[in-house]
């Protein structure tokens, strides 16, 4: 208890000092060094945060906060107050001058080496997307996540003995498939497209974050912008596991980065923007096949072709670039039609079927997964930024909200069955940049040291958020801020309000021991099949009503075989699918009561039978006896083999 006591004196003391320098109090007037420490917010922020970090600890002995949570709060205080200490200390001893061997690190030299300044931003962005790329790889996924992902991908290693009909939605994402179809037959090993999302969502990362910036004109922080990104987790979510939307994402935030890319790199002006038009033409219809969610995102994009400031105001060249995007777009819609990857029936098709299996998802639950996509405190900072956004809209009488609130309506049409906030993607993507021109706004009406006060605020918030969740309860005070959030339980996995860290290590977590229950189930039955040396055989009832006829566990069974190296031989997944390895043959098969009952008098072979046992979905038991009875029991097989 002392050091604690201690630690809260010497903290105030050091907080009364700050102050009273800061104000320029009669007792430090006649010292030359705190005189010039007047007034200086440099000054003032860093032992501040020194000193509250100090009395904080009383805090934590008195068990007024969790300990953890204490030590991430002084973490970041700490390390803010060596931000601005190290600034002040600049602005003091102006070390920049001083110290010779830090000078290239400095602009001056930059520009004194021509070849250097060109390839300074390609390898600043090299780095960045290697770095995001080695923390995607450390919390991605490598055996499935959350179903929909394993579906796919059985598809793409089965496209010959499923195609498009059987495939899981092929005409959702046609685009997804196909690329992967590719990919995997150069690749040859099924298991290396567990790492193709974090490599695409890697990029798709790096060139928001270009976006971000070049939207931004250069006047906000590279930091800054990077936490508009962090602070939607979803964006980071969607690059950890198999889905077709991180995929989409890569043409679509090419096409968003070329619109606000109005700086010409070639001489002539007028050819870079019917190069930008065609290339946002052919990009943004790529991300529509892709993923098809994608076409709500394009109301809002042509809202910003359409009040493009970077053309020139002859409406000539207007219409000019315009036509270029429409011929674009409508190429590669007829291109897509006559080559069956465009089937407006199929889609149909699959709409009518999602909606029917989303029929019993309630309003708050989509309002759940709505709030998921940002932290409390950030929904709060954007709903207030929106209110300015639309009042400064009105008092200026400005027409165009209209039509933006109309073009921004689709982007809300999963809303009412809302089962994961990945189907906001396509307007999550333009809300970093909703994030810079509010920032951009408070720079204009702020000085130079509170708009630098307030950005350090944001990005040490959002830097918060990665550890700490600040989320909802019910009950006083109503808001709890916590090293432990909330589950949301979505259709695509665990999502969390905050602690956004904690959120993507259970996907890493998972490649252990799966939320995901026929993922779990069917891993496991594909490692008992392994560890046993004789051929093996499983059957299960032909009933319609049974959980064993089911098409996902032997698909999914399947999947797990082949990433071990089984080939398959047979490939009915209503009847029969049969694998191979070397000399080890698995069946599994479905049967009738007599074959079930006596398999192996029928069929007389030397094989380890496996009998799946039946259990009718009408059974209000019947999850527990299948995923986790029968489950359990497939351990007492393997250890009868041994």
């Amino acid at each position: 208890m002392l050091i604690p006591i201690v630690s809260f004196i010497f903290g105030l003391i050091l907080l009364i000092f700050t102050i009273l320098v800061y104000q320029g109090h009669s007792l430090f007037r006649d010292i030359y060094f705190f005189l010039n420490l007047r007034r200086d917010k440099f000054f003032l922020v860093s032992f501040s945060s020194v000193s509250l970090s100090l009395i904080l600890g009383i805090i934590g002995q008195l068990n007024y906060i969790h300990p953890s949570l204490l030590r991430t709060i002084r973490f970041f205080l700490i390390a803010g107050s060596g931000y601005y200490l190290s600034l002040l200390l600049v602005q003091i001893f102006q070390l920049t001058k001083k110290i010779l061997p830090l000078s290239f690190l400095t602009i001056n030299f930059f520009k004194s080496k021509k070849w250097l300044l060109k390839t300074y931003p390609l390898l600043g962005i090299f780095i960045f997307y290697i770095t995001i790329l080695l923390f995607l790889l450390f919390f991605g996924d490598r055996v499935g996540w959350e179903g929909d992902d394993i579906e796919q991908l059985d598809g793409i290693i089965n496209f010959s003995h499923k195609g498009k009909n059987l495939v899981y939605r092929y005409y959702w994402q046609p685009l997804t498939y196909q690329l992967n179809l590719w990919l995997n037959s150069w690749l040859n090993h099924p298991r290396l497209l567990f790492f193709i999302p974090q490599i695409i969502g890697a990029a798709n990362i790096s060139i928001l974050l270009i976006t971000i910036y070049t939207f931004s004109r250069r006047r906000l922080n590279l930091i800054l912008c990077f936490c508009f990104l962090i602070i939607f987790p979803e964006i980071i979510f969607c690059s950890l596991y198999y889905n077709s939307t991180v995929f989409a994402m890569f043409p679509m935030s090419i096409a968003i980065l070329l619109l606000f890319w109005t700086e010409s790199p070639i001489k002539t002006k007028k050819t870079w923007d019917n190069f930008r038009y065609c290339a946002i033409g052919m990009t943004s219809t790529l991300a529509v096949f892709f993923r098809l969610d994608f076409l709500l995102s394009l109301p809002l994009l042509w809202y910003l072709i359409l009040f493009d400031n970077s053309l020139k105001s002859k409406i000539e060249q207007r219409l000019k670039v315009y036509s270029i995007y429409m011929l674009t777009s409508l190429s590669l819609l007829v291109f897509f039609s006559v080559t069956d990857v465009f089937n407006p029936r199929k889609i149909i098709d699959i709409t009518n079927s999602h909606h029917e299996g989303v029929n019993t998802w309630t309003i708050q639950q989509s309002l759940v997964n709505l709030f998921s996509v940002t932290n409390l405190v950030i929904w709060i900072i954007l709903i207030i930024s929106l209110f300015y956004f639309v009042l400064i809209k009105i008092k200026n009488k400005d027409w165009k909200l209209g039509l933006l609130i109309l073009c921004v309506l689709p982007l809300f049409y999963s809303l009412p069955n809302l089962t994961s906030p990945k189907y906001l993607i396509p307007g999550i993507i333009f809300l970093p940049l909703f994030c810079a021109s509010t920032a951009l706004r408070i720079k204009s009406k702020l000085d130079e040291n509170q708009f630098k006060s307030l950005v350090f605020s944001f990005i040490i918030l959002s830097l918060f958020l990665q550890i700490v969740a600040i989320q909802w309860v019910p009950r006083i005070p109503f808001i709890e801020i916590t090293a432990n959030p909330n589950y949301i339980y979505t259709h695509d996995g665990i999502r969390v309000p905050g602690g956004y860290l904690k959120g993507y290590n259970e996907v890493k977590k998972a490649q252990i021991n799966s939320y995901h229950r026929p993922i779990k189930f069917s891993r496991k039955i594909a490692q008992v099949i392994q560890q046993i040396d004789t051929n093996v055989t499983l059957i299960y009832l032909d009933k319609s009503d049974s959980f064993a006829t089911e098409a996902w566990i032997w698909t999914f069974t399947t999947f797990y075989l082949e990433l071990e190296g089984y080939q398959v031989e047979h490939y009915d997944r209503n009847n029969q699918i049969v694998l191979s390895l070397a000399d080890k043959t698995v069946i599994m098969q479905r049967v009738n009561q007599e074959q079930y009952e006596n398999y192996l008098d029928i069929n007389p072979q030397k094989t380890t039978l496996i009998k799946v046992p039946y259990i009718s979905r009408k059974d209000p038991q019947g999850l527990k006896k299948f995923f986790e009875d029968f489950y359990d029991s497939l351990d007492n097989l393997v250890s009868r083999q041994r």
